[in-house]
């Protein structure tokens, strides 16, 4: 997640989402894994002159991590480390999943774009890695995933990428759910599923 896109119509189908299965499922913690990658801001030009965006302005309308003063009926913690070396990143989002103080709870995992395609990027999840935040995860936790449209050939997107989903965390195709909100924000699904046993 990058700080240039934190607060648009995708925020307000994600929080409610997060929200809505918080208490539908009676979570006590939602801990967003915000994959985190600053931001580089262009200048300002006043006057012919180029200044940088007050911070103030970034921190107001820009912010990513700000999704943790949300005020809802269970906390909202974000994991905000970079977003830089795959493994080491991969490792402290497992340690940290093992510390929670409140369980049941959400684990949202937030990249750019969602599942690795063929050539994946920072901007990917890798079906590796869901799989081992999957294994970290307690009974009855709940692994929420955010998945951006995958093409725009008009070629379906939402079903190959809910049975990739399955396929990483060792479901049966069909057993994932799926939250949306076609009328604010037509170019996102989130997958999720119940941890038992």
């Amino acid at each position: 997640m990058r700080d240039k896109w934190y607060a648009d119509n995708r925020d307000l189908v994600k929080w409610g989402v997060l929200l809505r299965l918080a208490d539908r499922y009676a979570v006590e913690h939602i801990l967003q894994v915000l994959y985190y990658r600053p931001t580089s801001w262009a200048q300002l030009e006043i006057d012919g002159q180029r200044i940088p965006l007050p911070s103030a302005v970034i921190e107001h309308f820009r912010q990513a991590t700000a999704a943790s003063g949300i005020k809802a009926a269970v906390p909202v913690e974000v994991y905000s480390d970079a977003f830089v070396h795959r493994d080491a990143y991969l490792r402290g989002v497992v340690d940290r999943i093992g510390v929670r103080p409140l369980r049941p709870g959400i684990v949202f995992l937030d990249p750019d774009t969602g599942l690795a395609s063929r050539t994946p990027s920072l901007e990917h999840v890798l079906d590796r890695e869901l799989a081992e935040v999957w294994g970290a995860l307690g009974s009855g936790d709940l692994l929420v995933f955010y998945q951006h449209q995958t093409n725009r050939n008009g070629q379906p997107w939402v079903a190959p990428k809910k049975e990739q989903f399955e396929q990483a965390i060792g479901l049966p195709i069909g057993t994932a759910k799926l939250a949306r909100s076609e009328a604010i924000a037509r170019d996102v699904v989130f997958f999720y599923a119940q941890k038992t046993g």
